[in-house]
């Protein structure tokens, strides 16, 4: 085995250091830019002593520095390869900050700590370890051997314990599941008045308790009823890419949020979208599997130019049975549906974003700008230029 081999393409992966520590402690050989410079393996000795200190495990060992920033331990039998330190956040200034500020790195040395993503960097490592030793773990494997302790698993029961005693002491239930059921049956049925009559109802009891603080406990909350709503959407046949797509829109807006009225009316606002977008489905919607399968890699795939052959072959079926089966269910052919979700992602793209119109048209694929404006103003009646003017609501951050 060529560990140094192994190791100085490693670090192209894991966009980190990694740092081969002897069993007296010493370094022995470091990979990677600046590595002697940045690393606080080298700048801290009572870092590096702490990591060579750390138990041996016949797994990676992964351990965290201010959350953010990651490190992953392989022992072997008279080493220890340490990769990182990377941050797995992409906003990464307050994690360099604290290194430099508890690791002794100096300004001069034009220090840069590596974004990495977490599933990237795990995956990396698992190969790395897969490479030394020749053993295999799959991430799930690797999460729960680095997961929770007994402790935590103690003071969970503890705080489950202590919740129930309080409900029960203050006589206060939590909000009744029957309500819940009823909120969720109304997204998933697309019925809108059905949701209206859900939210205004009364009762004793109150949500739950998710964070001490009042804003956070506020994002928690939408963030589980944003996530419960688009499962009942997608139980009531919208396409869950698309369901998902729009969680993840409300959730990113919710996280930029800071009052917990608007959150909450946001998260409200999240669950009507969900039940008009069902609604629309069942006007004209007689479902078949094979022509949901068809809208969803449509959907996935609206950036490229979607050849319909292909998605016969993806999903096993003929292409003209395919073909002849979607125009019978959908009452269009697969081109027409395709261009019309293209245009209804460009008149999105114009509404809320900043990009282009060229750039729009080559995102979703189309052969030329004129091409893209002529399909545009077919479907919608005006050109994208002024479709943007008249609806277009994105604005430049303050």
């Amino acid at each position: 085995m060529n560990l140094e081999y192994i190791c100085e393409q490693m670090v192209r992966i894991l966009h980190g250091n990694i740092t081969c520590i002897s069993e007296s402690g010493a370094i022995e050989a470091c990979y990677g830019d600046m590595a002697a410079q940045c690393n606080p393996l080298f700048t801290d000795p009572k870092f590096l002593s702490a990591v060579h200190e750390r138990e041996r495990k016949d797994y990676p060992d992964l351990f965290y520095e201010k959350d953010t920033i990651l490190y992953a331990v392989v022992s072997l039998e008279n080493a220890k390869i340490v990769a990182g330190p990377v941050s797995t956040e992409k906003h990464i200034k307050d994690s360099e900050h604290y290194l430099m500020q508890h690791h002794h790195i100096s300004d001069e040395t034009g220090f840069r700590l590596s974004f990495c993503e977490l599933k990237v960097f795990v995956s990396g490592i698992l190969m790395l370890y897969h490479m030394i030793t020749g053993k295999e773990l799959t991430i799930n494997d690797l999460w729960q051997k680095n997961g929770i302790r007994e402790t935590d698993i103690i003071e969970v029961k503890g705080q489950i314990s202590s919740v129930i005693f309080e409900h029960q002491e203050q006589e206060l239930p939590h909000n009744p599941y029957d309500q819940e059921v009823r909120e969720l049956d109304s997204i998933r049925h697309g019925d809108v008045e059905m949701l209206n009559r859900s939210l205004a109802e009364t009762y004793r009891g109150e949500v739950g308790q998710l964070a001490k603080n009042q804003v956070r406990q506020a994002k928690n909350i939408a963030i589980c009823v944003i996530a419960l709503a688009s499962r009942a959407a997608i139980s009531g046949g919208m396409i869950p890419e698309e369901a998902f797509s729009i969680v993840d829109g409300y959730i990113m807006k919710i996280e930029d949020m800071n009052n917990a009225v608007k959150i909450d009316s946001m998260m409200r606002q999240a669950e009507y979208e969900f039940a008009e977008c069902v609604a629309e489905i069942h006007k004209n919607q007689q479902k078949n599997e094979l022509v949901e399968w068809t809208k969803n890699y449509i959907y996935q795939n609206l950036h490229s130019d979607i050849v319909i052959g292909e998605i016969g072959q993806k999903i096993g079926v003929n292409t003209s049975y395919l073909s002849d089966l979607f125009h019978k269910v959908e009452g269009t052919t697969i081109q027409q549906y395709i261009r019309k979700e293209k245009i209804r992602l460009a008149e999105n793209m114009l509404r809320y974003s900043d990009y282009e119109i060229k750039e729009i048209a080559s995102y979703l694929s189309f052969c030329s700008q004129s091409y893209f404006g002529n399909i545009f103003r077919q479907q919608t009646g005006m050109t994208p230029a002024r479709y943007r003017k008249k609806y277009g609501k994105w604005k430049e951050p303050k």
